[in-house]
């Protein structure tokens, strides 16, 4: 494997900053992530990757509103977790001038209403638009959400319910991403009916047969890809850190994988290393392309 080294000198010069693709320039970096597994676990693959090169990598989790504006502000250096270009299309409009965007990260990631697969008869949203076999009444009406500053949430609320006329008698009731995924387990361990605002990549997909329910009028728009973004001047603090963030690349699975693990009981940190260990590859791959470019 490569090995990526610092250089000697202890200060963060504009000097030292240019003396290579393998300098870190400024060692102390902050990544940002909102609570959602699909988001930690990725940034704490990054976290283990900037550190074995020789960065102090904190990470601050947060609300999404929060972690736009404090890259924005420059309070964090840089995130893995953007959605775009729907989910998370309001906070990029409001924030972009200030941020740049540096790389996709997973591509093709999926979100909308989610049921377990046996209740067989409920396909699209225009089912639960219309009462079918009285699912309404059977749910009491409600959807269950995740936190209310979730770009999905955003979505649902003013998009999609909307547009199918759930906003008429359906009731989107704000949770967060772990309360919502305990609902829906304990709905599949007594094959209840449940309707749930959910995601891809999840570890609920590893752990149960789900369906996304269909979108006729494609209100939740085109599968969106996931990015990494950062502070503006990022690429010039810490070179090697943005080369490496630029490099990061983890498909659905893999970050299920991870997921999984940490819904299973393992720390983040733990998780991202168990992952590591079972990828070799993985780490010679982007620190590889890192230092090439």
């Amino acid at each position: 494997m490569v090995l990526l080294t610092a250089c000697s000198s202890d200060n963060n010069s504009e000097e030292n900053a240019d003396k290579g693709e393998g300098n870190l320039g400024t060692k102390e970096v902050e990544l940002a992530t909102d609570t959602y597994l699909s988001n930690i676990g990725a940034t704490h693959l990054v976290k283990l990757l900037l550190e074995e090169v020789g960065y102090d990598v904190t990470v601050t989790s947060t609300d999404v509103g929060i972690e736009f504006s404090g890259l924005a502000d420059g309070s964090s250096d840089a995130s893995v977790g953007l959605w775009l270009p729907t989910t998370h299309a309001s906070y990029w409009e409001k924030y972009k001038d200030k941020l740049d965007k540096i790389s996709m990260v997973t591509e093709k990631v999926e979100l909308g209403l989610t049921v377990p697969s046996y209740m067989e008869d409920i396909d699209t949203i225009e089912d639960l638009a219309n009462n079918k076999n009285n699912i309404g009444k059977k749910l009491d009406w409600t959807i269950t959400g995740i936190s209310p500053g979730a770009g999905e949430m955003k979505l649902t609320k003013n998009e999609v319910m909307p547009a199918y006329g759930l906003d008429e008698n359906w009731e989107l009731q704000s949770s967060s991403g772990p309360t919502m995924a305990a609902a829906l387990t304990r709905a599949i361990d007594n094959k209840e009916p449940i309707v749930v605002t959910l995601w891809t990549p999840h570890w609920t997909f590893n752990k149960f047969d789900l369906k996304i329910l269909k979108d006729p009028k494609n209100k939740y728009g085109d599968p969106d890809n996931v990015y990494s973004a950062s502070r503006k001047g990022f690429k010039e603090d810490s070179p090697l850190a943005y080369k490496i963030i630029k490099a990061f690349r983890l498909t659905k699975k893999q970050n299920q994988n991870i997921m999984l693990n940490i819904q299973n009981g393992m720390s983040n940190e733990d998780a991202a290393k168990e992952f590591l260990k079972n990828n070799p590859d993985f780490k010679e791959k982007i620190l590889s392309k890192a230092k090439g470019e």
